[in-house]
């Protein structure tokens, strides 16, 4: 199956699976590679999404986090 979608859904697309990447660490990989495809300049663009929210979050993950204050700090 092919689905058309034009540079903005791409987009928006690789920055929703970086976000889910920083999210849910063991699935980067997975995730990664679901995103080559639609990368342009190899892989480039999901690793600056990747690498611009993991900088947003850093600062506000606890030393030894829980669940929830997991969930409040990617909510930055």
């Amino acid at each position: 199956m092919t689905i058309e979608i034009d540079e903005s859904q791409r987009q928006v697309i690789l920055l929703a699976l970086a976000h889910l990447a920083i999210e849910r660490p063991g699935w980067k990989p997975m995730l990664k590679g679901i995103a080559e495809p639609m990368n342009d300049l190899g892989g480039a663009m999901f690793t600056k999404f990747y690498m611009l929210r993991l900088e947003r979050v850093t600062n506000s993950l606890p030393d030894d986090p829980t669940n929830e204050s997991l969930k409040t700090a990617l909510r930055v």
